[in-house]
C-alpha cells in the first residue's frame, strides 16, 4: 500500500506541473504578413557596401495566422538594411532591429533582421531573404524567415516584403511528461495485479 500511495503522489505532482506549464506558456506566433511599399539602392551588389532606404511609410498587404486581424494599408516603419557581397555571400553589416514595425492600440508588431541567406541587387531588380526573430506584444518571440523582392530602373524599386513566422512551439517537455504519466499508470496497474495475485495466493495456502 505504501508502493501505491508513493505513486499516486508522483501522479499528482506530474499532473500540476502539467496545469502550471500550460498556464504559464505564452502563445507563438504564426502565419505571415505581407507588406507594399518602395525604396532605393545605392548601387548594385557585389562590390562595395549596398545601402538600401526604404521610403517611408510602407502599408500592410494582407495577413494571416497572428497577423490576420491587421487592417490593410496599416502605415509600417522599415529601416535600412546594409550588406556586403552578393547571393549566399551577402552579409549583413549590422543587425536591423526591428527591419520593421507598426503598433496598432496596445500591441506593437516587429521583426529583428539577423542574417542574410541571399542578397542581390541590380539596376533592374532585387531580391534577399534572411532570416530573424518575429516580435508580437503578449506574444512569445520566435525565429522568422524574411523575403523582400522587387523590380524598378535605376535602383529605384517599386516591391513587395513578406516576412513569415515559422512557429515551432516547444511540446517536448510536454510530452515527456505525458508519456511518463502513462509509464507510472501502467507501473501501478501491474503492481496491484502483483500484490492481488500475491494476496490470493498467500489465501489459498492458508486455507489448504
Amino acid at each position: 500500500m505504501n508502493l501505491i500511495r508513493a505513486i499516486k503522489v508522483i501522479l499528482a505532482i506530474l499532473a500540476a506541473t502539467l496545469l502550471l506549464r500550460a498556464q504559464t506558456e505564452a502563445t507563438p506566433i504564426t502565419g505571415s504578413i505581407e507588406f507594399a511599399g518602395s525604396t532605393t539602392a545605392s548601387g548594385p551588389s557585389g562590390g562595395a557596401p549596398v545601402t538600401m532606404h526604404f521610403i517611408d511609410p510602407w502599408q500592410t498587404v494582407a495577413g494571416s495566422g497572428s497577423y490576420a486581424g491587421i487592417p490593410a494599408e496599416t502605415a509600417t516603419m522599415f529601416n535600412d538594411l546594409s550588406f556586403i557581397g552578393d547571393g549566399i555571400a551577402a552579409t549583413l553589416l549590422g543587425p536591423d532591429m526591428p527591419i520593421w514595425t507598426f503598433t496598432i492600440g496596445a500591441t506593437t508588431y516587429s521583426f529583428d533582421l539577423a542574417a542574410l541567406t541571399n542578397g542581390h541587387v541590380g539596376a533592374g531588380m532585387m531580391d534577399f531573404s534572411g532570416t530573424g526573430i518575429a516580435h508580437i506584444t503578449g506574444f512569445d518571440d520566435i525565429p522568422a524567415s524574411f523575403a523582400l523582392q522587387g523590380a524598378g530602373t535605376n535602383f529605384d524599386f517599386i516591391l513587395s516584403s513578406s516576412t513569415t513566422a515559422t512557429s515551432t512551439p516547444e511540446g517536448g517537455t510536454t510530452l515527456a511528461m505525458l508519456g511518463l504519466a502513462l509509464l507510472v499508470i501502467g507501473v501501478v496497474r501491474r503492481t496491484v495485479k502483483v500484490h492481488s495475485h500475491s494476496a490470493l495466493q498467500s489465501a489459498c495456502l492458508r486455507t489448504g
